[in-house]
């Protein structure tokens, strides 16, 4: 479906009564959605209307992880209105503050040596500040799916996830990847807390500003869930490439919410049940990319065993 500029117009209108709209400008920014600035008598608003899941209860559960996270210290937007179903757009709009900035993957190539460090640094402290927010439940953050313990969160999401995944990994990977997974999630300790986790942290989703972390974007994945499963996003996208920022990173982090004893095997976990959700989520979108997470569950099931 083609949104014009006008029709953008008319859903901020519907979704913000009374909203002065001087001008209105596309924004090529993120894979999920289709975003457009709006110059308004309120200051500059982000729009935005999802591309691949039009459930509104998606959004509104970006918006109550967000407000958990801000109500944490991690600078994020803040919400202007949701509508459920816009006919303009054809499906839910938000709109939020629009944040002026670079996001960390734009910046990246350019930025020099201690300025990557400095950035790992202040990564930690702010992924410290969102795991330190600990919810009633493990589940989701609007209340709709609720589990006593992370062992029953974790067996529950990689359940769902192993489900998916005939036709994904071959049969004999996928009963290996079931087995390593139960293994590792009995290992947990039972009484880890639930903290609120983001599901999508990589450079795309900071945005800076004068080299330093502006906002942490789009928490449409958040969750009350065990906190290593960020590491998996975490490690891939950001220190796989740049293993020497790492330590400043953990450092940091340890500052805010401490590491427990077991942490590199709660990561590792963190790391298979992402490969796990990302192959099968590839396998629909871009399923050249699955080969890389079909081996990293290989890896963890010969590790596991």
């Amino acid at each position: 479906m083609t949104i014009g500029l006008d029709a953008v117009r008319s859903a901020l209108l519907e979704a913000c009564p009374g909203l002065v709209v001087a001008d209105v400008r596309p924004l090529e920014a993120g894979y999920t959605s289709r975003q457009w600035v709006a110059e308004t008598d309120e200051g500059p608003l982000l729009a935005k209307t999802p591309v691949r899941n039009p459930d509104p209860e998606h959004m509104r559960r970006l918006i109550a992880a967000t407000r958990h996270a801000a109500d944490g210290g991690v600078p994020v937007v803040r919400f202007r209105a949701l509508l459920p179903f816009s006919s303009f757009v054809g499906g839910p709009l938000l709109v939020q503050e629009f944040r002026a900035g670079t996001p960390a993957d734009g910046a990246w190539d350019a930025m020099p040596a201690e300025a990557r460090l400095a950035f790992a640094a202040e990564l930690g402290t702010v992924v410290g500040r969102i795991h330190a927010c600990t919810g009633p439940r493990f589940g989701d953050v609007l209340g709709r799916s609720s589990y006593p313990d992370v062992r029953t969160f974790l067996r529950a999401r990689v359940d769902e996830q192993l489900a998916k995944a005939p036709g994904v990994l071959p049969p004999d990977l996928l009963e290996r990847t079931g087995a390593a997974l139960h293994r590792a999630i009995s290992a947990v300790p039972v009484d880890a807390a639930p903290s609120l986790v983001h599901g999508d942290l990589w450079r795309p989703n900071l945005l800076l500003r004068d080299g330093r972390i502006e906002c942490v974007l789009d928490f449409e994945h958040g969750r009350w869930a065990d906190r290593f499963l960020d590491f998996g996003k975490l490690d891939e996208h950001i220190f796989a490439a740049y293993p020497e920022g790492r330590p400043a990173f953990l450092a940091a982090y340890h500052a805010v919410l401490p590491l427990p004893d077991d942490w590199p095997a709660r990561v590792r976990l963190g790391h298979a049940v992402h490969n796990l959700s990302t192959a099968v989520y590839f396998a629909r979108w871009n399923p050249e990319f699955v080969p890389e997470y079909v081996a990293g569950l290989a890896s963890f099931s010969v590790a596991e065993h």
